[in-house]
């Protein structure tokens, strides 16, 4: 199905009967992307997932550039339009960001929060990877000012697909690139005390993308929360492990 929120064509689907439960993706996925949980929790539950703007076909772009505020009134104005009132939330990746702004901003937009291998917390940066950011930033001056439009153009691409994270070099979009930018900018360490829900965190013990230690951080810092680590599973952990996670989310969720 599709709505119009927030200036964008919202592709959403709902499944299931009964208390509502909210899915959010990660960056660079789709409603596909969190589909086992869906058919999981749909048997018992009221199942809502939303294809975020601009990372998957089946929603638009933003008109302009993002940041983590545009898309949480995007889920909220959503939640307000369809009449989706307190629900427990799934938020896997990047999708624990927008559910962490929104929880810190009110603490009865949800019931439940379940943070999955959640972004969010700022990166600790090796000076290798600190060096690399310098040199990619330097690049981009020296270029803007020193060569044509197109010149440019071309040799920023070269530069992107040299230094910049696998996430940021598959964008095509100015826009998108932009939000990715403003996305990742936002270190949410500092609202994740406001959180007074009761929080599950549920993390693969292999995470590279989010590692554990981001995870140990959310649990010293969320009050009421408790961490669930899932032996042999990486960032996706819900699919690496899908018997353990949909036990000890199902269990948190019903008590």
């Amino acid at each position: 199905m599709i709505i119009e929120i927030d200036g964008v064509l919202l592709h959403y689907e709902e499944m299931g009967e009964g208390y509502p439960l909210l899915l959010l993706h990660g960056w660079g996925g789709s409603i596909g992307s969190m589909a086992p949980i869906g058919k999981f929790f749909s048997q018992k539950r009221k199942v809502y997932a939303i294809d975020f703007p601009g990372q998957s076909n089946e929603s638009s772009e933003p008109k302009e550039p993002w940041g983590i505020p545009e898309y949480a009134k995007l889920v909220n104005d959503f939640m307000q339009t369809l009449h989706i009132e307190k629900p427990d939330v799934i938020a896997h990746s990047f999708g624990g960001r927008v559910a962490i702004f929104m929880a810190s901003q009110n603490e009865s937009v949800f019931r439940k929060i379940v943070l999955v291998d959640a972004a969010g917390v700022k990166p600790k940066r090796s000076l290798k990877q600190k060096m690399k950011i310098g040199l990619f930033k330097s690049g981009k001056w020296v270029y803007k000012h020193f060569l044509s439009v197109e010149n440019y153009q071309k040799k920023m691409e070269t530069m992107r697909q040299k230094f910049a994270s696998s996430d940021y070099a598959a964008l095509t979009s100015e826009v998108m690139r932009k939000t990715f930018s403003q996305v990742i900018a936002l270190d949410l360490t500092d609202y994740l005390i406001r959180i007074s829900n009761e929080t599950l965190l549920i993390w693969g013990n292999n995470d590279q993308d989010t590692p554990l230690y981001m995870a140990k951080v959310m649990q010293e810092k969320i009050p009421n929360s408790k961490l669930v680590i899932l032996e042999n599973a990486a960032h996706f952990s819900y699919l690496d492990a899908p018997k353990q996670f949909s036990i000890a989310v199902d269990q948190f969720l019903e008590e």
